[in-house]
């Protein structure tokens, strides 16, 4: 275990943040040193990813810790073991080089492997629940090693058992799919698919990951050039009966309904719909690659986002009567 003071804390949005402390951890083993640690000093802690679904303040009193875990095994022919600090995609990419089946809808989305449960990662149609088999972790408050299957993580749209806890995500086991069918009802990736497919091109995972990672190139921005944290919102899950229509008519809302009582609303088109109507900020603004993205210049701070995000939800309530839940985890 190495700890460092005045941490440097990375993200997306590009704040510029330090914690008291940082603890960088390789081994299974120290994880019980880190627990003796982080008791004998009564710290505060948040578990350190690759930050791109991340909001940190300026300073944050306590400890940031960063558990790197890299490899990417086969168990067995059923079961594909990944650390939790695999980039996702560099797991997408071997899923595909493999031709195993259900990674593809998932291309391209920013983040590390242990990331992907806490919040349920999901695109184009798919969700990572439809693809782990159990997840290892270390619980923190209580210093002993764990792990749950797929039912007991509890996953739901955009989140899971994980999602407020203190359980620190090690590896994940993923089902090996060697066949199954191609997902390719989400409506954008439907229409490129069937330009392939009227051209005669033969359909197989590496293909749809490909379509995939251009429609997610052509639709968000690189947070390499564009500071963000990918959609800052999620798609609210609402009774259409409580919608405002005083404003818009429901045509002008992008719906897909759920059950007979829920809909989910497309959050992206009830900002774009409020967006003229928002205050102009100097470090932070909406995305003009979409409108679920809130992106810096490299100078915002905390403050500055959460007040456009607030200012958003605001209005998307006022005119909606639909409360919009912050995507991103805020640490305080």
């Amino acid at each position: 275990m190495i700890l460092k003071e005045n941490y440097s804390i990375k993200n997306s949005l590009q704040i510029n943040s330090v914690a008291d402390y940082g603890a960088e951890i390789n081994n299974l083993n120290d994880l019980d040193k880190l627990f003796r640690f982080i008791n004998d000093k009564c710290l505060d802690y948040f578990i350190l990813g690759e930050g791109t679904n991340l909001v940190p303040p300026a300073r944050y009193k306590g400890l940031a810790i960063s558990y790197i875990s890299d490899e990417i095994l086969e168990l067995d022919e059923n079961t594909l073991r990944a650390g939790s600090s695999v980039n996702w995609h560099d797991l997408v990419t071997y899923a595909i080089n493999k031709n195993y089946f259900g990674f593809e809808n998932l291309s391209l989305i920013p983040g590390s492997v242990g990331a992907a449960p806490i919040q349920n990662i999901g695109a184009y149609g798919a969700d990572v629940q439809q693809l782990i088999r159990n997840v290892h972790y270390y619980d923190l408050d209580k210093g002993i090693h764990n792990s749950l299957d797929n039912v007991q993580c509890n996953f739901e749209y955009r989140n899971s058992i994980f999602k407020e806890s203190n359980l620190l995500i090690t590896h994940v086991d993923f089902k090996i799919k060697k066949n199954g069918e191609l997902n390719l009802n989400y409506k954008s990736l439907s229409r490129e698919i069937n330009k392939k497919i009227q051209s005669g091109q033969q359909l197989n995972p590496k293909e749809v990951s490909n379509i995939v990672s251009t429609l997610r190139m052509k639709a968000l921005p690189d947070p390499s050039t564009e500071p963000n944290a990918g959609s800052f919102f999620k798609n609210p899950i609402v009774k259409l009966s409580d919608i405002n229509l005083s404003s818009f008519n429901l045509d002008d809302l992008i719906v897909w309904e759920i059950d007979e009582n829920h809909s989910k609303v497309g959050a992206a088109r009830l900002i774009e719909l409020i967006k003229n109507s928002l205050n102009s900020y100097d470090n932070v603004s909406i995305s003009s690659k979409h409108n679920l993205v809130l992106s810096t210049n490299g100078n915002a701070s905390q403050q500055e986002v959460l007040r456009l995000a607030s200012e958003i939800q605001s209005k998307v309530k006022t005119t909606f009567n639909i409360d919009l839940e912050i995507e991103p985890r805020i640490i305080l």
